[in-house]
């Protein structure tokens, strides 16, 4: 995302051709980046044909409640502001997108601040969605309304995890059935997920701020430095202190 970031052209709004295309042609993606008012700068084609358009220019400017449904764009423009206000990302979001017939579908989508030049803060959001359940049948078999509450609430509580037992409780499931649609989806145990998120926060701070070791590691929910440094070393194969001064 970085090397996005630094190939794409803020003042004419585009990234290179090679890019370009290769963001056009993946199948099931969308792509884009918006400035901190929400409106976007650049949008893939997969994006362009799911807001009922049919040129790239008729989205630019343009803001979600400009393109989509009430419901559904409220929670994405709730989502940049977050990213924007917060200077965090947001991973894993299991949302509703629309498809090119209008058709609600559901995917994965992870947001990202984009910074100024020089620590001018916050200039937009870059996100990338993909396809993860197109049919609402098959959402409601694998039970991806319930988990989209569950991953709101592990964002929400990165610095005091949610257990098990409350993220079911959160999704109206037993503890079984959780983790079964969390497996299925993730191939992940519910408290790899956690731990996952977890370490991806603190992968931000030690990348954005110089915030201690030992904040770092309350912050995102660890008991102490030493089990922080653990589980990070674990996940990434380096220690927080060796990945920060990388």
């Amino acid at each position: 995302m970085n090397a996005l970031h630094a190939h794409f052209d803020w003042q004419k709004q585009s990234l290179p051709l090679p890019i370009e295309r290769m963001l056009d042609d993946l199948p099931g993606l969308v792509f884009f980046i918006k400035d901190r008012e929400g409106r976007y700068l650049w949008v893939n084609r997969t994006l362009v044909e799911r807001s009922g358009r049919h040129e790239r220019a008729e989205v630019i400017g343009c803001r979600p409640s400009d393109l989509f449904p009430d419901g559904l764009a409220r929670f994405y423009e709730r989502q940049d502001e977050r990213v924007v206000q917060t200077g965090k990302p947001l991973a894993n979001l299991l949302e509703l997108h629309l498809y090119a017939n209008r058709r609600r579908g559901w995917c994965l989508t992870n947001k990202y601040p984009v910074f100024q030049l020089g620590g001018g803060g916050c200039a937009g959001v870059l996100g990338v969605s993909r396809d993860v359940e197109p049919s609402a049948r098959g959402a409601a078999d694998r039970g991806f309304p319930e988990l989209a509450k569950a991953l709101d609430l592990i964002q929400r509580r990165i610095a005091d995890p949610p257990p098990l037992s409350e993220l079911a409780a959160t999704c109206g499931l037993s503890s079984t059935r959780f983790s079964e649609l969390v497996n299925r989806l993730f191939h992940l145990t519910p408290k790899q997920l956690v731990l996952k998120a977890r370490v991806d926060e603190a992968l931000h701070l030690l990348a954005t701020t110089s915030q201690p070791l030992s904040e770092i590691a309350l912050a995102t929910g660890f008991c102490d430095q030493s089990a922080f440094t653990r589980h990070f070393r674990k996940l990434t194969g380096h220690t927080p202190g060796a990945f920060r001064s990388r």
